[in-house]
């Protein structure tokens, strides 16, 4: 079978038509000339990172106990329960 007995594959190798386009080279940096940039002073920035900041104590209250105040357990009626009703499968 020939490209050109099928419509479709001639139209595909036949190629699209292309726009011509310009390519804008966005890799240089946004900044003025007349901007300077400051070089950082590591060691410095380094101490006052092992140094630590000066915090102040805090008095907290530990909530993470849970409350039990003023709760009580009660008794287990599970034998009396286990009576009554073998009692009244018997009757």
């Amino acid at each position: 079978m020939s490209t050109t007995a099928n419509p479709l594959l001639a139209e595909i190798n036949k190629g699209a038509d292309l726009k011509h386009t310009t390519t804008e080279d966005k890799s240089a940096p946004k900044i003025d000339s007349d901007t300077h940039i400051k070089k950082n002073d590591h060691a410095s920035l380094l101490g006052e990172v092992s140094k630590g900041a000066d915090l102040k104590h805090v008095e907290t209250k530990d909530r993470s106990a849970p409350n039990t105040e003023g709760a009580t357990v009660k008794t287990n009626n599970h034998s009396a329960l286990l009576g009554e009703i073998k009692s009244k499968n018997q009757e």
